[in-house]
């Protein structure tokens, strides 16, 4: 089975999902390959792809490759083994199978992905980094594409605090890119990995990184995007995070800066604002978190009571009257700017006041 799914891998144009359809024929995993021609066949797979495939066969590519992940210590995990990412397993794309250098991150661990653009600034740099320490510090791991900017200072402060941090690659699992970070990539395997689904010696092509974002976004249970123009990688990441129903949140920027663009029009849409590192790694609110570790249908904790302020009290009367509203309805009915109102809601969510109730919507915690 292990072969067979490697040479479906190779052609980098397929996913769990064509692995299921062979499954749903009912023959064995031998059939993909000593009935090839038919099988691929049923399957639908492009000439392209056969051609790839049929290559890889007549020249031992499988086995070769084997070999070479175990000369590199690199694993390969297939979506058919126990300690495939259980959070990835649970998304509609995940791949076939990972290639894996180092420590696979811990299934029960609680994981972030940071993610932003590669022409960062210094103030974007800072935070990434922070989020990574602060990361580490309150036993979080950290996850990431490895890039330059936003990536790196994140996977970099989670290492310098001794954290757990894993970089998904679009690249194969041993390669280095960028290059200048190849000493960041062996800080990384001291006790994280190097994650990619495509084969060894695989260079770094356009199209491979928005397509590993996927990943990403499928082994964390929150997602951060520290700055980002609005079409860029980060803002892929965050779209596909929701959809798999995973918590966004995005750090505020100036409205006259392309790399914060993206950040804001995210917060616009519903992500939850990231004020303050505290409300961040104590919040409990939201679905994602829940719904990955707890298997718990509810969509928020109990809140923990406390004195409100009267904005507070004011945001907590409308949503307990009206029902569930967007930052911009509360903006309106509170009277309040719609900064006022993030602030308010980041720091209520954060206590499980007030919880995400759909995609861009609060509602009280009743």
């Amino acid at each position: 089975m292990l072969r067979a799914m490697m040479l479906l891998n190779k052609c980098a144009s397929y996913d769990v999902r064509t692995w299921e359809r062979f499954e749903a024929t009912g023959l064995p995993p031998e059939a993909f390959v000593e009935d090839a021609p038919a099988v691929w066949e049923k399957l639908e797979i492009t000439e392209r792809s056969r051609s790839i495939m049929d290559h890889a066969l007549k020249t031992d590519w499988a086995d070769r490759e084997l070999d070479a992940c175990d000369r590199l210590g690199v694993r390969i995990v297939t979506c058919r083994d126990a300690d495939y990412p259980h959070s990835l397993a649970k998304t509609g794309k995940a791949p076939i199978l990972l290639y894996i250098r180092g420590n696979m991150l811990p299934e029960e661990a609680r994981t972030i992905a940071v993610v932003g653009t590669r022409r960062c600034s210094a103030y974007g740099y800072k935070i990434a980094r922070d989020i990574g320490r602060r990361a580490a510090k309150s036993g979080w791991n950290v996850v990431s594409g490895g890039a330059k900017g936003i990536d790196g200072a994140s996977h970099f402060g989670c290492a310098e605090e001794g954290g757990v941090t894993a970089a998904v690659l679009g690249t194969g699992a041993d390669v280095v890119f960028p290059s200048e970070h190849r000493a960041l990539f062996e800080r990384i395997l001291e006790r994280g990995a190097l994650y990619s689904e495509y084969p060894l010696g695989t260079k770094g092509e356009p199209w491979h990184f928005p397509k590993r974002n996927r990943i990403i976004a499928g082994l964390a249970s929150k997602i951060v995007v520290v700055e980002a123009p609005v079409k860029s990688g980060a803002m892929i990441t965050a779209t596909q995070a929701a959809e798999e129903g995973r918590e966004v949140w995005a750090v505020p920027g100036r409205i006259d800066d392309a790399r914060s663009e993206g950040t804001n029009r995210l917060i616009f849409d519903g992500a939850m604002p990231l004020v303050s590192l505290d409300s961040f790694f104590e919040s409990k609110s939201g679905y994602a978190e829940q719904s990955l570790f707890d298997d718990d249908d509810e969509l928020c904790a109990k809140p923990e009571p406390r004195d409100l302020s009267p904005e507070e009290k004011k945001i907590l009367s409308i949503l307990s009257i009206e029902g569930e509203r967007t930052i911009d309805n509360l903006a309106n009915e509170a009277k309040m700017s719609a900064a006022e109102v993030f602030k308010i809601i980041s720091v209520m969510s954060a206590q499980g006041l007030v919880c995400l109730s759909s995609p861009g919507r609060y509602s009280t915690n009743d």
